[in-house]
């Protein structure tokens, strides 16, 4: 099911983009992440049994009716709500959140590199795909990305991303995989799109380790890249549809991990995010396994 990481987040922006918001708490799925191969790096305090569980929105059509989704989410407050939401999450002692994602980047222009830096490869050839970014036709092909922010990057002990890396300020920073060491150089830019919207990405660093969570948690330090969640992003004044970018990008900073060393603890970790959501009148919950 890799392969449904990049077309998944295709399809559902281009949906997004048809139905300005309606359905956008709908099929927010846990993404899946490639394997990893040799030199893998586990932190310190990421060893043993420990687990993480993803936290997960319960806005599905089969519990709420289009009317009532379309109500919740043109709730004036509900965007305020979503951040006010992630802002206690990850500052709250009752539960250890970690802020980060695994999902995809589309780096623009026809694809010159080998195909398995790209998402899909051994599964589907996602390589080249064509969609309409601010109007224009253009190449895109999908790669996978670790996005996480300051905070998490620090518990997790590491330091591929500065303290401004994490400020939006014109450019997109990207931490690439060891893979992409032939093709690129630290300072070179990428044109890149992130949840449909055009962004030109720096390159700021490479890594060759790859990142392990837990058994079911690591990613491929190969062909996955790093990006920030970035503070100051309403600065950017050419967004083909702000509205819909902030939606999706608030839903998705919430779509994080708790982290617990013991599976008995589920029960009073899930109590606890979804009372902490009801504190803003929103509706989530803890997955029990992958």
């Amino acid at each position: 099911m890799y392969d449904t990481i990049a077309s998944t987040n295709i399809q559902w922006e281009n949906y997004m983009r048809k139905i300005k918001k309606m359905h956008l708490l709908l099929s927010i799925l846990l993404l899946f992440l490639q394997g990893c191969s040799g030199n893998a790096l586990t932190a310190s305090d990421m060893q043993g049994t420990k687990t993480f569980y993803q936290v997960v929105d319960n806005y599905k059509s089969d519990k709420y009716t289009e009317a009532e989704l379309k109500k919740i989410i043109e709730n004036d407050s509900f965007m305020n709500n979503l951040q006010s939401f992630n802002t206690e999450l990850n500052s709250t002692d009752i539960v250890d959140f970690y802020d980060m994602k695994y999902q995809t980047v589309d780096f623009i222009g026809k694809w010159d590199k080998p195909k398995d830096l790209a998402n899909g490869y051994g599964h589907k050839d996602l390589t080249d795909q064509e969609i309409t970014i601010n109007g224009k036709n253009e190449y895109v092909t999908p790669v996978n990305a670790l996005i996480l922010n300051k905070k998490t990057m620090e518990k997790l002990g590491l330091d591929y991303l500065s303290e401004q890396d994490f400020i939006y300020n014109g450019e997109f920073p990207i931490v690439l995989g060891s893979g992409f060491k032939k093709y690129y150089n630290i300072g070179d830019t990428i044109p890149i799109a992130y949840l449909s919207e055009n962004f030109k990405g720096k390159v700021v660093g490479f890594y060759d380790k790859d990142l392990v969570f837990d058994k079911w948690f690591y990613c491929n330090s190969y062909s996955t890249i790093i990006v920030p969640y970035m503070d100051n992003l309403e600065s950017k004044d050419d967004y083909e549809d702000r509205e819909t970018f902030f939606y999706t990008y608030n839903l998705f900073k919430n779509l994080g991990y708790v982290y617990f060393p013991n599976t008995v603890d589920y029960e009073k970790n899930k109590d606890a995010v979804e009372e902490l959501a009801q504190k803003y009148n929103l509706d989530y919950t803890v997955l029990r396994g992958y």
